[in-house]
């Protein structure tokens, strides 16, 4: 269950752990597990704008996002890539709301705050103020990212450049405003993507990108003489309200070519192991659910 882990990490309930990108997706199931383990205290930066209130009664009923963009349809006012990002919008707040849920319910204290990972210094005053509320950062796992899967032939700057700074620059400034903290976190772990390893069609920006991040990780150790470690996931098996960046056409996809999903679970659990127990000196890891 991840509890020799943590503890052999000194993750306890006192010990404060960050988690960026931390209230969806893979890392949201991170966050989890972590709660789970240790009942550590939890800090979740992302760029979703931070649910307050409740729903709009209009929308609330549309469970998943084909209800959700016919109920918006049907109130008006909204074209077809307004009602697009409109959905997209509500689902991530939801998901947001139901990943502080589930923490709490697992023990964790929790708190999320909305931060744009490219604005620097909004990003050293959230890391500097978690430090001061606690008086010590134990950890990070920094998994934001974006995809926009093209051919080069078909890939503008503009998007390449969007997929590129979203995971590098984001990292970087998160890693500059750690090392300056009086006590820079034992451990930084960098969610990277298997594409940078073996590359993957459509993907020449999220592979550079991942990429970069073992770079920035190994400076950021030269620097602070802590632990940096990315890790290179291959595709993740959806789970529950955190669905990743596999959808069901991807997912089938995959399937098609032979490919299995890394079970979330377990995925989950080895990263603590590997923190736990892994050689600190190894800078990158692959993980695929062959692995298992």
């Amino acid at each position: 269950d991840g509890a020799a882990e943590a503890a052999a990490l000194g993750l306890d309930r006192d010990a404060v752990v960050v988690l960026v990108g931390g209230a969806r997706g893979i890392t949201a199931r991170c966050a989890a597990t972590l709660a789970s383990a240790a009942r550590c205290r939890i800090e979740l930066l992302g760029r979703t704008p931070e649910p307050v209130g409740p729903e709009d009664p209009a929308t609330a009923g549309a469970r998943d996002e084909t209800a959700l963009r016919a109920a918006l349809a049907a109130r008006g006012g909204l074209g077809p890539a307004e009602i697009q990002r409109e959905a997209a919008r509500i689902l991530a707040r939801r998901e947001v709301a139901a990943t502080i849920e589930e923490l709490t319910a697992l023990g964790s204290r929790v708190r999320y705050r909305s931060v744009d990972f490219r604005d620097a210094e909004a990003v050293l005053q959230a890391v500097k103020q978690i430090h001061a509320d606690h008086g010590r950062l134990d950890g990070v796992v920094y998994g934001a990212g974006v995809i926009e899967d093209r051919l080069i032939a078909e890939k503008s700057a503009e998007s390449f450049q969007r997929v590129y700074a979203t995971k590098v620059e984001g990292a970087r400034t998160l890693l500059d405003a750690l090392a300056e903290l009086p006590e820079p976190p034992a451990f930084a772990v960098l969610f990277g993507s298997i594409a940078a390893a073996l590359g993957n069609r459509g993907q020449v920006d999220y592979a550079a990108a991942n990429d970069t991040l073992e770079t920035l990780g190994a400076r950021w150790r030269d620097r602070t003489g802590r632990r940096a470690l990315t890790v290179h996931w291959g595709p993740w098996a959806p789970t529950g309200t955190h669905g990743g960046m596999v959808t069901p056409e991807l997912g089938r996809e995959y399937a098609r070519r032979g490919i299995s999903l890394i079970d979330p679970e377990e995925g989950t659990l080895a990263l603590l192991r590997e923190l736990a127990w892994g050689e600190e000196s190894v800078g990158s890891v692959v993980y695929t659910a062959s692995d298992w």
